[in-house]
């Protein structure tokens, strides 16, 4: 066997080092995945903006997730392009989901691309980006949302609801007017939106929508004003005065919704004057306050705590 110098042996090793470093650091700057596959985490810290917006079309469900979310965490504006057309195209609801969420992130430039968004043919796409503006609460969302609201698909609805309540105080005043102008279906959105608001300058609007046509509106408006809470409840008792007929029962339901102990006796001195379905209405409302408040108490009795309560207050 032929004899090598230590020396050359070194060399050679040195040589083969080399060649592997420069190949190495070739194919990383040509693929900027790396050579084992997509490096999500060295793509964001060099906030590759480039190359993470490619990996919203690999093939792994997994690596388009990650890409996405890092483009959120980045926040840079001109990821969103990409991640708008991953939200369309993108046939997993996952990462449709977390390109809804990058786009929340990155707030307001993405807020008119999410808007023209709302039109899209596929109802899981309408309401991820109706969510995405919610969260970002830009004003210029609360029209376009109302519009939502009459969608075709009820969860895309719902969901449309909740983006505006998500915006909040200043969505209130224009689902007022969509409450009382709108077609049924926004009537319902509005009001289901105003309850999650809670906004005290709803009430009487709500209220009013008691004697709603529909069935659907005048039930999500007794749930918003219980959702409001104690500000709805003189509003309401001065409004029954007043109702008549089946709006009248509305009322008295959507007072028990309250469930206010101070409402007990302006529903018993009803009582004298009300005929029989205002009568079980009354009743009705009546339980609801108090059952709520009684049912722990008749569990203890039940339960036989009370007794073992007196006998630990004794042993004290």
């Amino acid at each position: 066997m032929e004899f090598i110098p230590p020396v050359f042996r070194y060399k050679r090793l040195l040589y083969l080092m080399a060649f592997i470093v420069v190949e190495l650091t070739f194919f990383d700057r040509i693929n900027p995945a790396g050579l084992l596959g997509p490096d999500v985490k060295k793509l964001t810290v060099r906030r590759d903006i480039v190359g993470l917006a490619r990996l919203l079309e690999h093939k792994d469900p997994q690596i388009q997730y990650e890409a996405a979310e890092a483009l959120g965490n980045i926040g840079d504006e001109s990821a969103v392009g990409p991640l708008i057309t991953a939200l369309k195209r993108d046939e997993f609801s996952g990462v449709r989901w977390k390109a809804a969420e990058a786009l929340s992130k990155i707030g307001n430039p993405a807020v008119e691309l999410l808007i023209a968004t709302l039109q899209y043919p596929d109802d899981d796409v309408r309401w991820k980006a109706a969510i995405a503006l919610g969260e970002i609460g830009n004003p210029d969302a609360i029209e376009p949302l109302i519009q939502l609201l009459s969608d075709d698909d009820r969860f895309v609805r719902s969901r449309a609801a909740h983006a505006l309540s998500m915006i909040g105080n200043t969505a209130a005043p224009p689902l007022i007017q969509a409450l009382k102008k709108g077609d049924p279906d926004v009537r319902w959105g509005a009001a289901l939106a105003l309850g999650k608001i809670k906004n005290p300058i709803a009430v009487e609007p709500l209220i009013l929508a008691l004697a709603d046509e529909e069935a659907m509106v005048r039930a999500e408006a007794a749930s918003a004003l219980a959702s409001i809470g104690t500000p709805a409840l003189g509003p309401l008792l001065g409004f029954l005065k007043g109702a008549h007929g089946e709006t009248r029962i509305e009322v008295m339901t959507a007072i028990g919704e309250l469930k206010n102990a101070d409402a007990i006796e302006p529903l018993i001195q009803l009582l004298e004057n009300a005929d029989d379905n205002e009568r079980k209405a009354i009743a009705d409302a009546i339980d609801a306050i108090l059952i709520p408040a009684v049912e722990p108490l008749v569990r203890r009795i039940r339960g036989g705590n009370t007794k073992k309560e007196c006998k630990d207050k004794n042993m004290r």
